[in-house]
């Protein structure tokens, strides 16, 4: 496959083809990368450091006059006037020429706020350094940055000059690599009601009502469990109570819990669910990381047993990313002094235990699900039919009739075909 700049716009294929091959027509290609303008006639904004004098033309601000600080104003607003906020206030743009001593006048435009998150990125390990804008050192260490999560409108503006300013700071030596981010994942659109939210529409959610009501950790949880990440969600009043619950079950459980040994059965689903959330929350999928901490906790408290200690702390520890203030409460509460997210370490888990020794199999008859029924893995094709054929389920469809074959899928499903 050939590669395909992400900065041309190539042409399409078809009509402008044949208008090409026909004499009618050219073919030209368009970069999406335009002139970029980048000065903004506004108060808010780092001031661009340049200075125009009338003997000495424009000039740089001295390296030791730097950083240029903008002025405390009341009137930023633009007025009938016509002039920048900046340009209003003389006091602040007359100053000396560096050169020549005489009167200079400072740039009263800013900089757009494009051209600083165009580069953010490389300033931020570097925040200390206040004679450079970021470290060689530094940033061969820890650039360039290995995941960036963002929205898809980030992919055509903010992205495409990032990628131009690296790519030119790439070129002059400055930096070690072209492309500022080795990974862009893009997250979903959460809608209201299965709408867009706008204001227009007035089914904007705002979260302080929600947060008042339920709790920051409540509405957090609920966030994250409404749909995949890359795929967002649909915000519904009704469903904040799942979300809700489980955390009242997780605090329950904290406060009610025993010290005994651990369930043989509970210790299986514990590795497992580990494994699982420490998964889903390398791959961002946050709604199948809770699903599985509701499936252990349901293991936890099944019948109605009560909790062993042993069983609820790495629970903690798994929710604390999810319900920071909550699972900090709990942790104090399990007799800890430091935090959660200080003295816990990440739970571990044993993958021979993660692993259950029974598993769940579909029975069809005919290609129809009649019944689902535990068997131990590993189990084979002979003993898995004699079981299905045992179950009452089964029995039903099958009575005074022949099987006459049966299709087995390992640890997944048993297939009695009969006439």
């Amino acid at each position: 496959m050939l590669h395909r700049d992400p900065f041309v716009r190539y042409p399409k294929k078809g009509t402008s083809r044949l208008l090409v091959e026909r004499g009618a027509g050219k073919s030209r290609i368009n970069y999406r990368l335009h002139d970029w303008c980048i000065s903004r006639q506004r108060y808010w904004g780092p001031p661009i450091p340049v200075l125009y004098c009338d003997e000495c033309g424009t000039l740089p601000v001295p390296e030791e006059q730097l950083p240029v600080i903008l002025p405390y104003v009341e009137d930023y607003k633009p007025d009938a006037s016509g002039v920048s906020p900046l340009a209003r206030h003389e006091e602040w743009y007359r100053t000396t020429c560096p050169s020549c001593g005489g009167q200079a006048r400072r740039e009263t435009d800013v900089s757009d706020t494009f051209l600083d998150s165009a580069w953010y990125f490389l300033r931020y390990p570097s925040t200390d350094h206040d004679a450079v804008p970021f470290d060689p050192q530094i940033t061969k260490k820890w650039l360039p940055v290995d995941s960036y999560i963002g929205g898809n409108e980030h992919a055509v503006l903010h992205l495409l000059y990032a990628r131009f300013v690296t790519m030119a700071l790439n070129d002059m030596g400055h930096i070690h690599f072209e492309e500022p981010f080795t990974r862009f994942r893009a997250h979903g659109l959460i809608v209201k009601e299965g709408a867009k939210m706008s204001k227009s529409r007035g089914n904007v959610v705002v979260p302080d009502e929600y947060i008042a009501d339920w709790g920051a950790d409540t509405i957090r949880t609920y966030l994250m469990f409404l749909g995949p990440y890359q795929e967002g969600g649909d915000f519904r009043d009704s469903g904040i109570s799942g979300p809700y619950n489980f955390l009242s079950r997780v605090w329950d459980s904290v406060l009610s819990a025993v010290e005994r040994p651990i369930d043989a059965a509970v210790e299986q689903k514990l590795h497992a669910t580990i494994r699982k959330v420490t998964e889903d929350l390398d791959s961002l999928s946050y709604n199948t990381a809770i699903a599985a901490m509701m499936e252990y906790l349901n293991t936890v408290r099944a019948g109605g047993r009560t909790p062993e200690r042993s069983a609820v702390e790495p629970l903690v520890r798994l929710v604390a990313p999810f319900a920071p203030h909550l699972a900090e409460e709990m942790w104090e509460r399990l007799g800890h002094t430091a935090s959660v997210f200080v003295e816990a370490e990440w739970p571990s888990f044993d993958p021979a235990k993660a692993v259950a020794d029974t598993v769940e199999f579909v029975v069809q008859v005919n290609g129809k699900v009649r019944a689902r029924m535990e068997m131990a893995r590993g189990i084979g094709q002979a003993e898995a039919r004699d079981a299905a054929l045992a179950d009452e389920h089964v029995q039903r469809w099958i009575e005074g009739k022949q099987v006459r074959k049966t299709i087995f899928v390992p640890d997944r499903l048993l297939n009695l075909v009969v006439g």
